[in-house]
């Protein structure tokens, strides 16, 4: 089967691709395990994932690049991905003989170890969001660890794909351990149920997570699923409502609103409402748009004509719910062009709706809904089916810790936007998801923790 990889700033066909057939995906399964037999000792292992963490640097530019043209990222952005994944890269090298250490412990035998080892190929498959933050917030611990990748990524990235595991090929030494698998669903779910391949690790739409687990669990496999999210940003009476808002703005253009953990419903106080509504107008109108190609674009387009019309639809029922429109930056032909831009929006919910707790919006579209006391405040946050990453703002920091602890979410980030960071682990509850990523948490998530007890 061939596919097609499109630019979204101009609707114009990029590269042709075809699926790889199952021959050659048994053949990349079956030297990924015989990698994994045969590891390479630690030291060298860190060695080249300092090198990999070196090439991303030298080769940003075309990284960059490359997002702007198969997802619509503004080069702004592409730089400093490529730059995080470096740095994220190198801080898993500096912590991995701490991560790895053999344990000592009292126990039932005269000597009693803890040790941690490679589980074997882990399937990884990827969206397109964060091409490469996606990725190696996986890979970089795959690598120290000895676990060979086996990497289906989003078909409307496939070209990064191939990059990606050209650079793995350069820091191996021409040795494959990260193997690009151009692969349809069906064929996705058969490397799963292949006994040499050990788990696998999701993110992406939670109908998509309740299908992987699904396989995996029928085949009794490890997974990790980073899900879909629509968490609440709550501005509580005691929070500076510019300063809020002007946060709030950005965590909801963070990727043009196209990622799981980027801001989309935003609970305010009503004493804070008006300030904070005009300064949220303000900060969205403060991107500039347009080809993300250009230096100086902050906003670029949707990744692709199909989530713009998805978007569009769900706006319009958004509409119908009764949530009023008080910002559309849009333009009027945006819709007739072959480009995928959407112009950011704010709708204002006169009372809560079933829209505002259970959608997803995946694009620069905001809900906002106010309240009058704490507790009503953490109800409109916890009535929902996701819980990935929310934040809370207010001067009284004790009042926020408490708000903050009250949330059902994986991550909550106080007078600040949720940012996701190697030290610190991610993932989230509820139809978010479940496993966690970063930090030795997430390094944890595919390793074998075996005991040996010694007798003596």
């Amino acid at each position: 089967m061939t596919f097609s990889t499109l630019n979204p700033a101009t609707g114009e066909s990029l590269q042709t691709y075809q699926h790889l057939s199952m021959t050659e995906v048994e053949r990349s399964i079956s030297q990924a395990f015989l990698f994994y037999q045969k590891p390479l000792p630690l030291t060298e292992r860190k060695d080249i994932l300092l090198k990999i963490a070196a090439l991303f640097r030298s080769e940003k530019n075309n990284l960059a690049r490359l997002m702007a043209l198969e997802m619509g990222k503004p080069l702004v952005d592409g730089l400093a991905e490529v730059e995080k994944c470096a740095v994220t890269c190198e801080n898993f090298v500096q912590n991995a003989e701490g991560f790895l250490r053999d344990e000592k412990v009292d126990a039932n035998y005269s000597e009693n170890f803890i040790v941690k080892e490679a589980m074997g190929p882990v399937l990884t498959i990827m969206p397109w969001n964060f091409p490469l933050w996606q990725v190696i917030r996986f890979a970089a611990p795959a690598v120290l660890i000895g676990n060979p990748i086996l990497l289906k990524h989003s078909n409307l990235t496939a070209g990064f794909a191939i990059k990606i595991e050209e650079i793995f090929l350069k820091g191996f030494g021409g040795r494959k351990y990260l193997f690009n698998l151009r692969i349809d669903h069906d064929q996705a779910a058969k490397v799963m149920e292949d006994p040499r391949v050990r788990g696998v690790t999701f993110t992406g739409s939670t109908r998509g997570g309740r299908e992987i687990a699904a396989i995996a669990g029928r085949n009794l496999k490890k997974c990790v699923l980073e899900l879909g999210g629509s968490d609440a940003y709550l501005v509580l009476e005691k929070a500076n409502p510019e300063k809020s808002a002007k946060i709030c703005g950005q965590a909801r253009m963070t990727n043009n609103g196209q990622s799981c953990v980027s801001a989309k419903r935003f609970i305010v106080h009503e004493s804070n409402l008006e300030t904070f509504l005009s300064v949220f107008e303000q900060t969205l109108r403060s991107y500039r748009r347009g080809n993300p190609l250009e230096e100086g674009i902050t906003q670029g387009p949707l990744a692709s004509k199909k989530f713009q019309e998805e978007l569009k639809k769900q706006t319009e029922v958004l509409e119908k719910s009764g949530a009023e429109k008080v910002c559309d930056l849009g333009e009027v032909d945006d819709f007739k062009k072959p480009s995928a831009y959407f112009g950011p929006r704010i709708y204002l919910h006169k009372k809560p709706s079933a829209f505002f707790f259970e959608e997803e919006l995946f694009g620069p579209v905001a809900q906002v809904l106010s309240f009058r006391t704490n507790d009503q405040a953490v109800e409109f946050a916890n009535q929902s089916v996701f819980g990935l990453g929310s934040a809370v703002f207010s001067e009284d920091v004790v009042e926020a810790w408490d708000i903050a602890r009250r949330l059902e979410a994986g991550f909550v980030a106080i007078n600040d936007q949720v940012k996701s960071d190697a030290r610190l682990p991610f993932g989230g509850v509820k139809d978010s998801g479940f496993g966690r990523e970063l930090s030795r948490y997430g390094f944890d998530e595919f390793v074998n923790v075996k005991s040996i007890g010694v007798r003596s």
